[in-house]
């Protein structure tokens, strides 16, 4: 799926966009505060309907305004066109495809899948369970087309659960419903785990690396115990808690280098590399079982903390796919022009493109 054309109004410091990208590398330049990340922001609030720096949308609404909105065009490779509206106002969010009201963004999320690589990301990932886990079911929602709703059907029954706990309710009526979808769910991600380490030894030989990734599962409870036996086990403490202190919710997904398990005896930079390598073995593995799929890629700050090697292979690799990408950075080093298809400047909320050259991606 390729981004045809971004309106944008009133999204941060952007009060008024009609951008129309290159379909190949779109390098965005400019001071920091200019609006580059906040284009990002407005193509994924359009393809997945949130934003990927934060949940809540009345955050991003420029200041002085009463709500924003984005529509933009996306055209696929057998010709058909896909326009998507959203608004936020005092009212709430509403999302359009093709003048359609849409009642979930996930229904839009499946159809434009986005790779979308941050700092931010990258600082969560190094720091915590939850991103790792959330990068995990990222690539499951999109290859795994019942992954999503068994997710919700045990996140809606977890929820449940947790109030029973609080209230000194009986806790037993929700065991079968999240001890099937949570059985599932941890199946779900053993299987994509031992899929996606393949991909991975893929693309650490395309940035010819000199040391091997491994991955591996947490599940989140005990090994050998079924999950609604286990919550049996834990309820007295779970009580005490307030909460169920294991299952699917409480997995991680647990990196070695060089034998050395986790991430904390690696540089930011070494942590940026390792995070790029498994995005981009989902974008691997995704490719392999949905090639229709075509997602949008785009790296905020891409070159920081890459030396220039790295950043060209990452560069490499993902032109070889022919899929759009997006790049933000404060200035343009060399390493992105080298199959740079347009370079807009950024500054200040407005955007000026600096150099466009055909491209045959």
């Amino acid at each position: 799926m390729r981004l045809s054309r971004l309106i944008v109004r009133d999204v941060r410091n952007l009060e008024a966009i009609d951008w129309c990208p290159a379909p190949g590398l779109n390098v965005l330049v400019g001071p920091n505060g200019g609006g580059k990340t906040s284009l990002l922001e407005a193509i994924h609030l359009a393809a997945v309907g949130r934003s990927f720096r934060t949940r809540d949308t009345t955050q991003i609404v420029r200041r002085g305004t009463a709500g924003l909105n984005v529509s933009a065009w996306f055209d696929h490779a057998d010709g058909r066109e896909l326009h998507v509206r959203l608004d936020r106002d005092a009212a709430g969010t509403r999302m359009r495809l093709g003048g359609r009201p849409l009642k979930a963004a996930s229904e839009l999320a499946r159809l434009l899948p986005v790779l979308a690589l941050s700092q931010d990301g990258v600082r969560r990932f190094r720091s915590g369970s939850g991103e790792r886990r959330s990068v995990l079911d990222w690539g499951l929602f999109h290859v795994e087309p019942g992954f999503h709703v068994t997710w919700a059907r045990y996140h809606a029954a977890l929820a449940q659960r947790n109030a029973a706990l609080r209230g000194r309710q009986p806790a037993s009526p929700w065991l079968d419903v999240m001890g099937e979808a949570g059985e599932s769910i941890g199946s779900s991600r053993a299987t994509y785990v031992r899929r996606l380490q393949a991909s991975v030894d893929v693309v650490c030989q395309r940035l010819q690396l000199d040391f091997g990734v491994t991955l591996d599962l947490q599940r989140g409870w005990r090994d050998g115990v079924k999950l609604s036996e286990y919550w049996i086990e834990s309820e007295d403490r779970d009580r005490g808690l307030g909460y169920t202190s294991g299952g699917p919710h409480r997995a991680n997904l647990l990196v070695r280098t060089e034998q050395k398990l986790g991430l904390e005896h690696l540089s930011s930079g070494q942590v940026k590399l390792l995070y790029l390598i498994l995005r981009l073995a989902q974008l691997e593995d995704l490719l392999k079982q949905r090639p229709e799929s075509q997602p949008v890629i785009f790296f905020d700050d891409l070159a920081a903390e890459l030396d220039g090697r790295h950043l060209s292979a990452v560069l490499a690799a993902l032109a070889s796919h022919q899929l759009q990408r997006f790049v933000t950075s404060p200035v343009l080093h060399a390493e992105l022009t080298a199959d740079v298809g347009a370079v807009f400047h950024v500054e200040r909320g407005a955007l000026v493109q600096a150099s466009f050259r055909d491209s045959h991606d």
